[in-house]
Formats: C-alpha cells, sequence, structure tokens
C-alpha cells in the first residue's frame, strides 16, 4: 500500500508542477479569490492541502484587519509563529501565501520542464 501511495504521489506533484506554470501564478496573484481557470482551481487545491507543518494561515488583527500570515510551527507556543508584516487586506495576504506555497511546492515558478525534489 505505501508503495501505491507513493507512486500516486509522485505523480500527483509531477501533475502539479506541470500546472504551476507562470500563467498560472499569475493569474491566482491577480484574483486570488477566483474564479479560476480548471488548472488554476487544480493548482490551488494542492497548495492549500500541503501537511500542515509549515503551513502558512491568514490571521485577522483586527474586525477588518489588518491581516497577518502566521506559520504553524510545531513546539512554539500555541504551535503558531506570526509574522510581523501586517497586508492591508486579505487577497494581499492571500497573494503572498500562494506565492510562498507555490515556491515550497515546486521551486521557483517560470522553470517549467524543469525536475525538482517533490
Amino acid at each position: 500500500m505505501a508503495e501505491l501511495d507513493a507512486v500516486f504521489d509522485r505523480r500527483f506533484n509531477a501533475r502539479v508542477r506541470s500546472d504551476l506554470t507562470s500563467d498560472v501564478l499569475d493569474e491566482l496573484l491577480r484574483n486570488p479569490l477566483g474564479p479560476h481557470t480548471d488548472t488554476a482551481s487544480r493548482v490551488r487545491r494542492a497548495l492549500g492541502s500541503m501537511t500542515i507543518t509549515g503551513k502558512q494561515l491568514i490571521l485577522s488583527l483586527g474586525p477588518d484587519g489588518p491581516w497577518a500570515i502566521g506559520v504553524v510551527t510545531v513546539g512554539a507556543p500555541g504551535n503558531l509563529v506570526v509574522d510581523t508584516d501586517a497586508h492591508h487586506s486579505y487577497e494581499d495576504a492571500m497573494r503572498v501565501i500562494f506565492a510562498n506555497r507555490a515556491a515550497q511546492f515546486a521551486g521557483p515558478v517560470g522553470t517549467e520542464g524543469t525536475s525538482h525534489g517533490n
């Protein structure tokens, strides 16, 4: 079963990496809330399904913002480390997370066809 899981993960990651082009990332950054094309939606779901440790989350610092980004960090107080940078809109915080997750998942975007280690 573990071997089948590894094969599935390898194929899934390869598909997402091939879909994660600079055009798709630009689409996500332009309009983080959507609607998105099928390819961008698939990439967004994949980036959102990454492991929880190290995942970035958007936190409201007030009733209507500003917004901060927290990182799930096992061992930190509350298992969360909050970045000191504040973002004026929820969408701006989403843009930062999309760019960071894309780089974490597939390396620098715009290197389509390049093999990465995930």
